[in-house]
């Protein structure tokens, strides 16, 4: 009988608002792409309590997934809520995140500034780039390393797992002042030998960066272990800490 009265008194508690669930909420945002020419819906995870001034991390995906890739692999609502931190995960498909020379419904970069804009007017934030970082999987690591590069102005940091090398990201001035940290398997053979020798380029050029290699390969077995140390490292710098 007192069994049944506790629990009782927990269900009608929760249901006043004494107890929260410990997670946050997973939402979407579509909205019709000028940069790509195409309806895009984006992912979102917040902490129900978020503010305007609230840090975002802007994920970018591996090639050829969706944008729910980084929601399928690990749990970004959860995430949000113990950060207090808004994720917000887009993908390029099978394209790189860089603008296409030519094909005006290819521009990608733009796209990544574009997905910025609407969400921040859409969830109300007013924030500037130390709130903002980027970070990415496999083409989408590469691609956040790019971006923060070419638009330091919009990111305060970005993270990079088993991150491809884009050639042509070789604007290190970018990368001053910023937050730059590299995971990557020593399995991951092809990713591994690029990103040393760009590792090596960082140093050369007085860029300051974090970079490890652990055990592992290109997978979600690696990237949920290290995804977290990444999140980390950024929100240590979008969140003041």
């Amino acid at each position: 009988m007192i069994k049944i009265i506790l629990l009782l008194a927990s269900l009608i508690l929760a249901s006043c608002g004494f107890f929260e669930a410990e997670t946050g909420v997973s939402d979407t945002h579509a909205f019709v792409s000028s940069s790509i020419n195409t309806f895009s819906t984006i992912p979102v995870y917040y902490p129900e309590d978020y503010s305007s001034t609230t840090p975002v991390i802007y994920l970018l995906n591996g090639w050829g997934t969706d944008a729910t890739a980084w929601g399928s692999g690990m749990d970004l609502a959860k995430e949000a809520f113990d950060r207090d931190i808004i994720f917000v995960s887009m993908t390029a498909g099978a394209h790189t995140y860089t603008n296409h020379y030519s094909d005006p419904d290819q521009q990608y970069e733009n796209y990544v500034l574009e997905v910025v804009a609407e969400i921040e007017v859409e969830y109300g934030l007013e924030i500037d780039s130390t709130k903002r970082a980027i970070c990415g999987i496999s083409n989408g690591g590469g691609g956040a390393v790019y971006i923060l590069s070419v638009h330091p102005d919009i990111f305060a940091a970005c993270g990079s797992l088993s991150g491809t090398y884009y050639t042509g990201t070789d604007n290190y001035s970018g990368f001053i002042n910023k937050g730059l940290r590299f995971d990557v398997g020593t399995e991951d053979s092809g990713i591994l030998s690029g990103l040393r020798w760009f590792h090596d380029r960082l140093d050369q050029n007085d860029v300051d960066h974090e970079f490890y290699e652990h055990p592992g390969g290109h997978n979600w077995t690696f990237w949920k272990k290290y995804a977290p140390k990444q999140f980390d490292f950024l929100q240590a710098i979008i969140s003041g800490e």
